[in-house]
């Protein structure tokens, strides 16, 4: 009877082995004491049929006796598994899913998405899915891929995925398992990428080219019956469906974000770092406010630069890779920045240039109210290292006692909600004279602050509603000031934009002014 089950077992065991090729990876098995192939069969395979083949690709002699200490290799497609899904771990922006059906599915961190789903990212969109094992895919702005494949291990806790890489650009980080390793296969419409272990990136912008970048560890690239070529750590090649994948060549270095600022009081903030001659282009990616902030950004720019409009103060974090002429991408650089920019500085009624007066007593016009209250500083300094005098104001109309004939420095900033003032506008001079000194009576103007901008062009519009809508007066200069003689006369909602080189645009807040 015995006889008859083991003939039956090995019946079944060529059946199962004779489909299509044999995954060439395996698991070695360290045997236990008490361990034979029967209970390791048991416990750890998807059939007991696997028990005489594997018998004889090990060379065992009896199947009820195993030395304990040795290595029993088993290959990867005999070891027990179950159907697998994915986890959404992080998302942001315009993210969608669809089932194999073309059904729509919920967009949250509870949902398990088996094989068969396909997800979409929009701009400046992204989507990071987890899997059993923990390894991760990070699907990019405007990018499609289908998870076709997933495997899970429970014995070894590997996995084997697949996934299809419709178009758009995809990162992988592929947990290592020293068991038994990963399966890990990104295919796109010209290219197969396979990993046991690593950390990459799949670019396919277009049904015939595939970009393979990889960070750490090792992958495997293939073409349509065109050849494969082994990429390292640090490497990059280009595949096609028509010609072998390229030699693999070095990725672009890490950009040098030195350059920007740790701090802006302009909102969009400049942000500017060292170019490489090499790079034709940068991917950039924007996260913030804060260190759990969303992302807001993802996008490839041409230059070394980003003139992003943020949504509130806080800090934030750039990261940035720059791109070859064959279109690789290299290594990512970060860098965080703060922003205060909120609330901008208002509007002022000054002087074009500055303001001479006989006496001690200086009367202002500020844009202040109860809801909108203003932070006044008075100083001997420009810089306003030393602050001789600091006052809270609800009332817009005061008259401020200089403590000293001289030169003097006055400036504003709005307060936020919780007291806390914003970024000052510029600096307004005052020179204290003697009462029968000769003054220069510098031309009354309304006031915006200066831009650090290259090529800055200040345009001033004025309307009768907050939607600015019917603009009745809009002027552009190289400096942000307008002589009042000039302007016209009345209540008007104001708004300040500013347009420098390199395309950069900033809108400041809309200010209700009386123009007298």
């Amino acid at each position: 009877m015995r006889l008859i089950s083991a003939l039956s077992l090995i019946f079944l065991s060529n059946t199962l082995l004779a489909g299509p090729g044999i995954d060439s990876a395996t698991w070695e098995y360290q045997v236990k004491p008490g361990d034979s192939l029967w209970s390791f069969a048991d416990q750890h395979l998807s059939s007991p049929a696997y028990v005489p083949r594997l018998q004889s690709l090990n060379h065992i002699a009896d199947p009820y006796r195993l030395t304990p200490g040795s290595r029993i290799k088993v290959p990867y497609p005999w070891v027990r598994q179950h159907p697998s899904t994915a986890q959404i771990e992080e998302f942001s922006g315009e993210v969608s899913a669809h089932d194999a059906k073309g059904k729509p599915l919920p967009i949250n961190k509870e949902t398990r998405y088996p094989k068969g789903v396909q997800f979409q990212t929009g701009n400046d969109a992204m989507l990071k899915l987890r899997f059993e094992d923990g390894s991760t895919l990070l699907l990019n702005a405007n990018s499609s891929a289908q998870l076709q494949n997933e495997i899970y291990y429970p014995s070894t806790g590997s996995a084997k995925t697949e996934i299809k890489l419709d178009k758009g650009n995809a990162g992988s980080s592929v947990i290592p398992n020293i068991l038994m390793p990963n399966r890990y296969q990104i295919r796109t419409p010209s290219a197969v990428t396979t990993v046991r272990g690593t950390e990459f990136r799949v670019n396919t912008e277009s049904s015939d080219s595939t970009l393979t970048e990889v960070l750490r560890g090792k992958v495997s690239v293939s073409s349509k019956n065109k050849g494969q070529v082994d990429v390292p750590a640090g490497f990059g090649t280009l595949a096609s469906g028509s010609s072998k994948p390229t030699v693999p060549e070095a990725l672009p270095a890490a950009p040098d974000l030195g350059q920007l600022p740790a701090a802006s009081s302009f909102n969009p903030p400049l942000l500017k770092w060292t170019g490489d001659q090499q790079a034709v282009a940068y991917r950039i990616k924007l996260r913030g406010p804060g260190e759990h902030g969303r992302l807001l950004a993802e996008r490839t720019v041409a230059a070394p630069q980003l003139f992003p409009a943020l949504p509130a103060n806080g800090e934030y974090l750039l990261s940035a890779r720059a791109r070859n002429q064959h279109g690789l991408e290299g290594f990512d650089s970060s860098k965080t920045f703060t922003l205060n920019a909120f609330p901008p500085p208002p509007l002022l009624f000054g002087t074009d240039g500055p303001q001479e007066i006989r006496s001690q007593t200086l009367p202002l016009k500020l844009l202040a109210s109860p809801q909108q209250p203003l932070q006044l500083q008075v100083s001997r300094s420009s810089d306003f290292a030393s602050v001789s005098q600091n006052l809270t104001l609800q009332d817009g109309d005061i008259t401020l006692q200089l403590p000293d004939k001289g030169q003097w420095f006055w400036r504003v900033a709005r307060l936020d909600g919780k007291g806390q003032p914003g970024p000052f506008s510029d600096a307004q001079q005052v020179v204290v004279k003697g009462l029968f000194s000769s003054i220069n009576d510098n031309a009354p103007a309304l006031l915006g602050r200066r831009y650090p901008v290259n090529g800055a062009r200040y345009t001033l519009k004025l309307a009768d509603n907050p939607a600015m809508h019917n603009i009745s007066y809009r002027d552009t200069q190289p400096q942000p000031a307008w002589l009042l003689d000039k302007l016209p006369r009345g209540q008007y909602f104001a708004q300040l934009e500013v347009n420098g080189d390199d395309g950069y645009h900033a809108v400041e807040a809309i200010e209700k002014i009386n123009i007298q």
